[in-house]
């Protein structure tokens, strides 16, 4: 008989819930070679070293067998959550399981009873009556299944296995609260044997989908080399299992879909959660698989960052020291051109090739500091080391990333209509690659240089590689050319660099190349035979070394190709790098916030105040009541009624509206469509004006609060702290429509934000409106012109303390983080 094995663990990226599976398939296909029919038995095991690193530790047991499937189980007796022992988890479940029929069993017991049983008698022991051993006594649990007398399978016959943990990850918000955060696939199937069920019945759709990716990737790959297409085939499967993709359940007890957030382990280097420097090399396989999973890896550190608890004034290294605990690191360190750089590159290549802007428009103010960092930082960087350690005063390839960076944000800015802030950073990268092109590029203006002004050094340019995926066009086309012909040149002198195994990322080292970074630079160069020269030694390194293991190390040894960090690295996703560039960009759109919760107290302005009021407040409050009661008792205001507070009202449904820019009253909708949610969407760049409206019922008029924020689309309103101008404020005249009277207030805030570029919020003028006698509106004389009776002042005090408790109950919008 002929034994065909193959081990198939499915990259499913467009179905989260069969993405987060942690299980692989082992199928064995056979045929008889002498066309004479055999006796067939097929056996698979595993043993508790699956479950832990410690093997002096007891691992304990249980198997399931049902009319779907037969299934082993083994975990650690005395389990330890959110722990590693030599790279092994000390809470995990290991599972092996095959569909029940015919002929299929399963035990647990010795190594010599189990496989020795099997190959003398094809046969498996009985089951153990012990439930748990040391792991040192290599307990195996085994399934088998005998298909009698056969010249071929007549189907494959398939295992399952799968280690899994719940949870997963324990994530540190910024409010210091811990998420234990679950596999994603639990949101679908409440027990893991229900997930293994499912996958084991999947297998022949699951089959096809494989054989379709791969096909994809093959032909992707074609055009470079036969050896590209194994390079990339081979780790790709190293990438995506560096990762757990997880929810968490909301305030309802019920898994919120809406909160989808993966972490990455650096495998094989130090452990950390969320690698910076490792999500930027693995980039361009995220961005061809599925870019939404660069979403899912940026949110854990941008919600983090964005809080108060982060101090520094660039990017984090990570967001832990030791997976799977996401704690947050807000150590401070000198690589923060490095990964400001790397944030606002990641950040754009999402938006750009997704055409989700949530996550530009949400943190738009944290990406902005990280931006504002590098201009003042880059200039003077002698102090920045880079993700790999080198720490040469102003390294030209690490300060291209820097000014790749703000020109990064300048887009970003372009993209949601910053224009201003957009083009400031556009002007600062500029003035920085007139100072780059001076100091960090040969005197001939041929190549880049390890640092700047040493014109006996060079550098691997794998930074442009950023340039040409987010199309910023900083590095101009000329110079990619004469970059790729100074490599050429390099690699056929005397004195070359290049060896079987590769070449060093830059002329300071001599003994190590990196993988990643060698890829990045092969996929920027304008000619293929030196692009072709940096790939092949790659895969060399590969044949030499790790045949075995078949995993590729992003940094290994120029001599031997022997591996030195990084041994199944997720750094090498950067071997997608090639076709990454080849993918459209896609209009990039701010989606509406949620609805607010449903809650039996909801206030009456809470959605929008709760996100501007922080600031203005208190003035605003002021301004309001002497409204109020100027509209009371001056006549000459022009208002048809007294306006004054419904304490009830505060308690009715509010809604929320965005509406176009320009006539205020024009914009109104009228009261039939304003359950409709569909006026929460804001397009890209479209500013938008919020309104606020408060049901009536019986006498009680509508009041209306209309904050026009010309600058800003919803969902990206600033922070309390950035609004710090005075408020003015003006009084329109009503209008009448039919016989229903509309008191109108509308508060004009001018607030300049912090930085360089005043973004004034205005409401549009109206000096050409005009009552239905035909006057011009009257304006509000100043409260010194007039003298209130001591029953006034008192009416007014008592509205300003029933303004200030309804101000407690104020409830901040969805998503806002001020």
């Amino acid at each position: 008989m002929l034994f065909n094995v193959t081990y198939m663990s499915p990259i499913e990226t467009d179905d989260l819930v069969k993405q987060s599976i942690p299980f692989s398939y082992v199928y064995i296909d056979a045929v008889s070679t002498d066309g004479q029919v055999h006796d067939v038995q097929a056996y698979m095991d595993i043993t508790g070293e699956w479950v832990t690193g410690n093997r002096s530790e007891t691992v304990s047991w249980n198997g399931t067998k049902t009319s779907s499937s037969t299934v082993y189980q083994a975990q650690l007796l005395d389990p330890t959550p959110f722990k590693e022992v030599k790279d092994q988890a000390e809470d995990a479940t290991a599972y092996i399981g095959m569909r029940s029929g015919p002929g299929v069993s399963f035990t647990v017991n010795g190594v010599t009873p189990c496989r020795g049983t099997f190959v003398t008698n094809g046969m498996l022991p009985a089951i153990s009556a012990d439930t748990s051993a040391p792991v040192s006594h290599n307990p195996i649990f085994a399934v088998a299944v005998d298909l009698g007398k056969i010249s071929q399978t007549p189907q494959s016959i398939v295992w399952a296995l799968g280690v899994t943990r719940t949870p997963a990850i324990a994530y540190t918000t910024g409010t210091g609260a811990v998420q234990t955060r679950a596999p994603y696939f639990k949101m679908k199937y409440p027990t893991v044997q229900d997930a293994i069920d499912a996958f084991l019945s999947d297998f022949s759709d699951a089959m096809q989908r494989a054989n379709t990716f791969d096909t994809k990737i093959r032909g992707d790959t074609a055009a470079i080399s036969p050896t590209f297409s194994t390079m990339v085939s081979l780790t790709a499967r190293q990438v995506i299992g560096a990762t757990d993709l997880t929810i968490t359940k909301g305030s309802d007890g019920k898994w919120n879909t809406s909160d989808v957030k993966m972490f990455m382990k650096d495998v094989g280097t130090s452990g950390r959660v969320n690698p910076v420097e490792t999500i930027y090399a693995s980039l361009p396989f995220w961005l061809y698989l599925n870019p939404d999973y660069v979403g899912y890896l940026l949110e854990p550190l941008l919600e983090y960052q964005n809080s108060s608890v982060y101090t520094q004034p660039y990017a984090a290294t990570d967001l832990g020291l030791a997976y799977p605990m996401a704690t947050g690191n807000n150590q401070s360190h000198s690589q923060g051109v490095e990964h400001s750089g790397n944030m606002l590159i990641i950040a754009l290549a999402h938006s750009q090739i997704s055409g989700d802007g949530t996550f530009i428009s949400r943190y738009y103010d944290l990406l902005f500091k990280w931006a504002t960092y590098l201009v003042q930082t880059v200039p003077n960087a002698a102090q920045q080391v880079t993700a790999d350690l080198e720490s040469m005063p102003n390294m030209s390839n690490l300060l291209i990333k820097g000014i790749i960076g703000i020109q990064a944000m300048s887009k970003i800015g372009s993209a949601l209509g910053r224009h201003d802030d957009a083009q400031q950073f556009s002007n600062q990268a500029q003035d920085l690659l007139k100072a780059w092109n001076g100091m960090g590029v040969s005197q001939d203006g041929h190549h880049v240089l390890a640092k700047y002004g040493d014109q006996n050094s060079w550098t691997l340019p794998y930074n442009f590689y950023a340039d040409k995926l987010l199309q910023t066009n900083v590095i101009d086309n000329s110079f990619y050319s004469s970059e790729t012909t100074f490599l050429k040149s390099l690699f056929s002198s005397a004195s070359t660099p290049l060896t079987t195994f590769g070449v060093p990322i830059d002329s300071s080292i001599n003994s190590q190349a990196d993988s990643a970074w060698t890829l990045f630079t092969a996929a920027i160069l304008t000619d293929n035979t030196v692009r072709d020269a940096l790939i092949e030694p790659v895969y060399s390194a590969l044949a030499a070394t790790n045949l075995t293991t078949l995993t590729y190390a992003k940094v290994y040894k120029l001599d031997t190709g022997a591996t030195v960090s990084g041994a199944s690295s997720p750094a090498l996703g950067a071997f997608f790098a090639p076709m990454a560039l080849k993918l459209p960009f896609k209009t990039v759109v701010v989606p509406p916030p949620p609805p607010p919760p449903s809650s039996s107290k909801r206030s009456i302005v809470g959605p929008v105040v709760g996100g501007v009021i922080g600031g203005l407040g208190f003035i605003a409050l002021i301004i309001v009541a002497v409204i109020f009661w100027r509209g009371r008792n001056r006549r000459r205001q022009r208002l048809d009624s007294r306006m004054s507070i419904d304490p009830a009202g505060f308690n009715q449904p509010v809604m929320v509206y965005g509406l176009p820019p320009g006539d205020i009253y024009s914009g109104l909708r009228p009261e039939a469509d304003r359950d409709s949610n569909d006026a929460l969407v804001a397009a890209v760049g479209t500013p938008m004006t919020t309104s606020v409206v408060s049901p009536t019922t019986g006498k009680w008029r509508e009041r209306e609060l209309i904050l026009q924020a010309s600058t800003y689309p919803i969902g990206s309103i600033r922070s309390p702290a950035d609004v710090a101008s005075p408020m003015e404020t003006s009084v329109v005249s009503p209008t009448t429509t039919g016989k229903q009277e509309r008191e109108q207030l509308v508060v004009q805030t001018s607030a300049p934000r912090d930085h360089a570029v005043p973004t004034p919020l205005v409401v549009p003028s109206h000096s050409d409106h005009t009552t239905s006698s035909g006057e011009p509106p009257s304006s509000v004389e100043p409260p010194s012109a007039v003298s209130p009776s001591s029953t006034e002042v008192q009416g007014l005090k008592e509205e300003l303390d029933n303004l200030r408790r309804v101000v407690q109950d104020l409830q901040p919008p969805p998503g806002y983080s001020g």
